[in-house]
């Protein structure tokens, strides 16, 4: 069980950064991020969905169109 709350955080973690580093923030938000994928898990990805959410809205992308 334990081995499996590791390997949940660190997946979570890698994404976090890797959707920190598409969102273009600096180095240090990014280890951040990638800290608080760790100690956090899935609420970073939570919030950085919300901020991938935003940005799209932003642009005017397909991911930001509300129904």
């Amino acid at each position: 069980m334990k081995e499996a709350i590791i390997v949940s955080n660190f997946s979570c973690a890698m994404i976090s950064a890797k959707w920190a580093l598409d969102l273009g923030f600096s180095q240090v938000r990014q280890i951040l991020f990638l800290i608080g994928g760790l100690l956090l898990g899935p609420v970073m990805l939570l919030i950085l969905y919300i901020f991938c959410v935003q940005k799209a809205m932003k642009e005017g992308r397909s991911g930001g169109k509300v129904l």
